[in-house]
């Protein structure tokens, strides 16, 4: 997959040159591409390697296809609503710092520097799990080797547990490293500003993340079993409520944003409402609601409406026809994926009748008040939320992995989830967003879909809630729960009529190219189809 990684490349490049729309540490004039060995110092790499960790990945598709976002005006037969070759070669593919960050590992390692070492080789299991993920076997001990320009496929499974040790190594890394050995870590790290603490309860997370991924495999317990144990050994801990893996180069407002190199990252320009013209991207508007996840939420009285969708800027003139019924609230207003609508037929069904994501309009810095997915233009940009922290902690209670009372666990993730949205409206005090939760949850004590009580499997419960809690966060994990729980929560496939399957794929085909640059390794792996081909976790 050499052509894959060469083909994303360019991106952290230009990147890198647009930098100039930050501030802080990125206050240096320097190509990147023309630093020598001497020259590039880990200070210097790590700020940009972080952010783009986070802007590498487009998952705009996986928010359609996991019910949560939805364009209307998806032209008939287009891939994205058919499923007709969904491939990485859309540009989810997150391997373009291939390259650069065994780059930073090693020079930081040739300079004595182990904190730098240590991130370096946590950022790679980071995009190696979001690789294999996607499409199961990869090229992962080649892919580090630029003299191999036809890299042998790993097996899945290998590469999993290869990045639980990797992640072993960057735990002891950075618990001994002496920072003062480490010049500039605590502005060159743009997450967690050199805080030891913090880096050992994320890689404590992903770990936990990856074994979550596998829980449903039988044959793993006595593995899973075990790497829990060292986390538990280690004595760190878990993110926790309020603690996001996020990162902020020091964004700034005023600027043009453009979808791969501009001065937000993804998340940051996919605001609610009008907060952001950006999202009208080419030809499509892919960031408003979907009536599955909409409705859900509706039917529940969930107070977090409001705050994962926004509410339409114009309302729907009385009689007007519609091409399918909407409950209430009419404020909020979706589409159906797949469905393209005729807008001479159904004019009220475009952008500026149906609810945006993102809750909140606030078009200027974070402020306290800001509710929503995205509360300003400064905001970071997360690589992992406290949410799912939260979630991925409950059910390994849930499951007897780690100590806790399950039920406690389940109702501290979904009001962690009120708590990162700010539903009380004053981030400084959230316990103004635990009495929200508090009073719905007492509202919903007959409800299966909310309360513990009344909910005949608590597993299901569990996963229900974090399907819910992820809408527009966190759509490739959602994903990964859907294909890892036997396709549930039951998200309804497209209902484009040129589909060419009946459900949600299970993964994506490599890219096209690989086909012609490295067709030994990649042919084989088989025949893969996307709705029936599995991720290796996969029970």
């Amino acid at each position: 997959m050499r052509s894959l990684y060469k083909k994303y490349l360019y991106m952290l490049c230009l990147a890198l040159l647009m930098a100039g729309c930050k501030k802080g540490w990125l206050d240096v004039n320097y190509n990147p591409r023309d630093l020598t060995n001497t020259d590039a110092t880990p200070d210097l790499m790590l700020a940009p390697l972080l952010e783009q960790s986070v802007a590498a990945r487009d998952t705009r598709f996986l928010q359609h296809w996991m019910g949560y976002w939805c364009f209307y005006q998806f032209p008939p037969g287009h891939a994205l609503v058919t499923y007709n070759r969904p491939a990485a070669e859309y540009g989810i593919f997150p391997a373009h710092l291939s390259a650069e960050l065994p780059f930073l590992e090693a020079r930081a390692k040739e300079l004595g520097q182990a904190f730098y070492t240590g991130i370096a080789k946590v950022l790679k299991v980071v995009q190696f799990q979001r690789a294999t993920d996607i499409l199961n076997n990869m090229p992962y001990t080649d892919a580090f080797d630029v003299k191999v320009l036809q890299p042998r496929y790993d097996d899945a499974k290998m590469i999993y547990e290869s990045m639980m040790r990797q992640l072993d190594t960057a735990s002891m890394l950075i618990k001994d490293a002496n920072v003062n050995n480490n010049p500039k870590i605590t502005i060159a790290d743009i997450m967690f500003h050199g805080d030891k603490a913090s880096w050992l309860k994320f890689v404590n997370t992903l770990k936990l993340r990856l074994l979550v991924h596998q829980a449903n495999r039988a044959d793993r317990a006595a593995y899973i079993s075990a790497e829990i144990a060292k986390i538990m050994s280690e004595g760190s801990g878990f993110l926790e409520s309020g603690q996001d893996a996020a990162v902020n180069p020091g964004y700034m407002l005023g600027k043009n944003l453009s979808y791969y190199f501009g001065c937000f990252s993804n998340h940051n320009q996919y605001g609610g409402g009008d907060y952001d013209a950006v999202l009208q991207l080419g030809s499509y508007d892919w960031a408003h609601a979907n009536i599955f996840a909409m409705n859900l939420l509706k039917a529940d009285n969930d107070p977090r409406l409001g705050l994962f969708y926004s509410t339409a800027d114009l309302p729907l003139p009385a009689g007007a026809p519609e091409p399918f019924a909407q409950p209430g609230p009419q404020e909020f207003r979706g589409n159906q994926y797949g469905n393209f609508i005729n807008a001479a037929v159904y004019p009220y069904q475009g952008n500026t009748y149906v609810s945006a994501v993102g809750g909140s309009r606030n078009s200027d810095v974070v402020k306290p008040e800001a509710k929503g997915i995205i509360k300003g233009r400064d905001m970071a940009d997360w690589i992992m939320t406290s949410i799912e922290s939260k979630f991925l902690q409950a059910e390994a209670v849930q499951r007897g992995w780690i100590a806790g009372d399950a039920e406690t666990a389940y109702k501290d993730a979904v009001k962690e989830s009120f708590r990162w949205l700010n539903a009380g409206g004053n981030s400084t005090a959230p316990a103004l967003s635990d009495a929200i939760f508090d009073t719905w949850y007492m509202q919903q004590t007959a409800n299966p879909k909310v309360s513990w009580a009344a909910a005949p499997d608590k597993y299901k419960l569990l996963m229900y809630q974090k399907y819910m809690a992820f809408n527009g966060i966190e759509p490739l994990e959602t994903w990964t729960d859907y294909r890892r729980n036997n396709r549930f929560p039951d998200i309804p496939a497209s209902v484009s009529p040129q589909r060419v399957g009946n459900v949600v794929p299970f993964r994506l085909l490599y890219d096209s190219n690989e086909y012609i640059v490295n067709p030994h390794n990649v042919n084989a792996q088989g025949t893969i189809n996307i709705f029936t081909s599995k991720i290796w976790w996969m029970p």
